[in-house]
C-alpha cells in the first residue's frame, strides 16, 4: 500500500540500505543527480544544502515516529518553501544561537526568487523518497556518516577544494579519530574543540564512540569552528541531527590566527540572536506549523500564526 506514492514509513525503514554509511551516500547522490540534472551542477548550493538541512531537521525524534513522507510529498514548489520556513522557525525557536549560526543555509528564504523555488517539490520528494526522513530519525543511522558533508563534497568542484587546501575527512578515518579521543578519561562537563571543524564530521565520529560506550554526547560541551561559513552552517544543523545537546557553540573564522576574535564575535552573536527572537518572535512568515519541533513536547505558543 502507498499513500501520496510512498510506501509507510515502517516499509521504508525496511527496505533503506542496511549499512547507514551507504545510506548517506545514496541520498546524497541523489540529491546531486537530480540538482546535476534540473538545476545546473554546483549552482545555488546553499539553496540545495539548506533543503536538504532543512528537511533533515523536520525528520521525527524516533524511528517510531509520525510519518512525514506523506505530508512532504504532495506540496507545490511554493507549498515546500512554506515548510521550510517553518522548520527554520522551529530550529530558531529552540536554539537562537545555533539558527544564527546556520543563517546561510536559510537566508534565501526570507526573499526567494522564482529560479529559487523552481523545481523544489521535485527535489523534495527525492529526498523523502531516498529515506532522508527514516536516516535522521534514527541516531544510530544518522551518525553513521556527515551526510551535509557529502553533499558539500559533491557540490564543489575539485578547483574550489584545491583553491583553500579543503579535505573532508572520509567517515571511516573520523571513526578511528573518535575511538582514540574516548581512550582517556573525560568527564561530563569537558570541551571538545575543533578548530578546523568542516562540517563537523570529527565531532560526529566522537559522538558515535561516546554512544557505543555508553555516554550520552550531550553531556559534553562542543566548540566547532571553521573558516567557511556554510560549513559552520552545517556544523549548527548537524549539532541537531548528532543530538549532540544544548551545549553547543558554531563559529565561522580563523581559529588558528584569530582565536581569541572568535569568542568575542560567538558572544555577540548570541546576544543579537536572543534579542531578535524577542523583538520578532517569527523568523520566517509562514502558514505551516513545523512537523517535528526538537527535543519538545509541543510547540512554542508563538509559534501559531
Amino acid at each position: 500500500m502507498t499513500l501520496y506514492g510512498i510506501p509507510p514509513a515502517g516499509f521504508r525503514r525496511a527496505m533503506a540500505p542496511e549499512s547507514g554509511r551507504d545510506h548517506a551516500h545514496a541520498i546524497a547522490d541523489a540529491a546531486h543527480v537530480w540538482w546535476v540534472a534540473h538545476r545546473g551542477g554546483s549552482g545555488d548550493r546553499a539553496i540545495a544544502i539548506g533543503t536538504l538541512a532543512g528537511l533533515a531537521l523536520s525528520a521525527p525524534s524516533t524511528p517510531d515516529g509520525p510519518d512525514y513522507g506523506p505530508l512532504l510529498i504532495p506540496l507545490s514548489d511554493e507549498g515546500v518553501i512554506d515548510a521550510l520556513r517553518a522548520g527554520w522557525n522551529s530550529f530558531r525557536a529552540y536554539d537562537p544561537d545555533l539558527a544564527a549560526a546556520a543563517r546561510p543555509l536559510h537566508d534565501w528564504l526570507s526573499q526567494p526568487s522564482a529560479t529559487d523555488i523552481r523545481g523544489l517539490s521535485d527535489y523534495t520528494r527525492i529526498l523523502v523518497r531516498a529515506g532522508l526522513l527514516e536516516y535522521c530519525s534514527a541516531p544510530s543511522r544518522a551518525e553513521a556518516d556527515d551526510l551535509l558533508g557529502l553533499m558539500i563534497t559533491r557540490m564543489r568542484t575539485y578547483a574550489e577544494r584545491q583553491s583553500t587546501g579543503e579535505f573532508f575527512t572520509p567517515a571511516m578515518a573520523a571513526d578511528h579519530v573518535g575511538e582514540v579521543l574516548l581512550t582517556t578519561d573525560r568527564t561530563p562537563g569537558e570541551l571538545f574543540l575543533e578548530p578546523a571543524a568542516g562540517t563537523g564530521t570529527m565531532a560526529r565520529a566522537a559522538a558515535a564512540a561516546m554512544r557505543s560506550y555508553g555516554e550520552d554526547p550531550a553531556r559534553y560541551r562542543w566548540w566547532l569552528n571553521d573558516l567557511d561559513p556554510l560549513n559552520s552552517a552545517c556544523c549548527a544543523v548537524n549539532a541537531q541531527i548528532w543530538r549532540l545537546g544544548r551545549q553547543v557553540t558554531v563559529s565561522c573564522g580563523d581559529a588558528l590566527r584569530q582565536p581569541d576574535l572568535l569568542e568575542g564575535a560567538v558572544r555577540l552573536r548570541a546576544e543579537q540572536a536572543i534579542t531578535e527572537q524577542r523583538q520578532r518572535p517569527v523568523l520566517y512568515p509562514t502558514r505551516a506549523r513545523p512537523a517535528f519541533w526538537p527535543l519538545s513536547d509541543s510547540p512554542p505558543t508563538h509559534a501559531f500564526l
